[in-house]
């Protein structure tokens, strides 16, 4: 496994931690150089805390000991003296850039594993593999994680609704076979129309699975099976949905993975056959474009 990373990790914990324990924390984010070079005594000193608070810190971001966390900050020295862990700043470099969102990405995919329980990716792809019908729904930025779904699926022989027309999905929804499956795709889990459709789905009697990030959150609860993704903080530059985004298309990939293998044979026919009308369907575009 990918050595987490640790200020990110840190990060991420900030607003969990009790008071005594943030302190410790702002001055391992502000200053994780010269933290390196302390004993956990002087670490305290720094922070105006205690000895005691630094040992209950580093199990509170699940880390044995401080002389772990100091190997931890050290393996990252390069990047903490590239400073890659700060927002993007006013005519950052491209390579800069680059460097800072790879950074983030590799964390969060490292953390969405953690996140994605096994038993429920099975459960979900054993799920679509029986349903006669998908339905799925997502707003905003999870509305291109919605339309993934519908594209990977339907290329299955899914039958696959997905709009952000509510009306039209709830008219569908109620003649939809038994067994179909309702999704609810919603990185908060808590927008409104993400939680009526899905207690609709669910006085419908459709199956219903929730993705969320990874949070107490309410759409989570209203759905039988609830995927959940690294609840990752990120930085104002960077929130634009693009962390949370590529969290949420990697869990859809990693649940179609795991479906493609339930009916493996299968399941290539039905690519083969559709990646073969696409190509067709270039051809035809290009005889009708040069008709002799």
């Amino acid at each position: 496994m990918i050595q987490q990373n640790i200020l990110l990790t840190i990060k991420d914990k900030y607003s969990e931690l009790p008071e005594s324990e943030r302190k410790i924390a702002e001055v391992i984010i502000s200053d994780p150089l010269n933290v390196i070079q302390m004993n956990a005594a002087q670490l305290a000193k720094r922070a105006d805390s205690s000895a005691a608070a630094v040992i209950r810190f580093c199990r509170s971001i699940h880390v044995k000991g401080f002389t772990e966390l100091k190997l931890q900050l050290s393996a990252q020295t390069n990047m903490l003296q590239e400073d890659l862990h700060t927002d993007i700043l006013p005519g950052e470099e491209l390579e800069q850039i680059k460097k800072k969102l790879l950074m983030n990405t590799n964390y969060m995919l490292e953390k969405t594993n953690t996140s994605l329980e096994d038993g429920l990716i099975e459960s979900v792809a054993d799920l679509l593999a029986e349903c006669p019908a998908i339905y799925v729904y997502g707003l905003g930025a999870s509305y291109i994680v919605a339309m993934d779904i519908k594209q990977k699926f339907t290329r299955l022989g899914k039958q696959v609704t997905c709009s952000q027309d509510q009306h039209e999905l709830a008219a569908s929804m109620a003649i939809a076979p038994q067994g179909s499956v309702y999704i609810g795709v919603s990185n908060s889990g808590e927008k409104k129309e993400g939680l009526v459709l899905m207690h609709l789905a669910n006085e419908l009697g459709l199956h219903t699975i929730s993705l969320t990030k990874e949070t107490n959150n309410p759409l989570s609860k209203l759905s039988k099976l609830a995927l959940k993704t690294a609840n990752v903080v990120e930085a104002p530059l960077r929130s634009g949905a693009t962390i949370s985004l590529l969290s949420q298309l990697y869990a859809v990939d990693i649940v179609f993975y795991r479906f493609m293998t339930k009916r493996y044979d299968e399941n290539i026919k039905s690519l083969e056959r559709s990646r073969k009308a696409t190509t067709d369907l270039l051809h035809l575009f290009n005889e009708y474009s040069n008709p002799e």
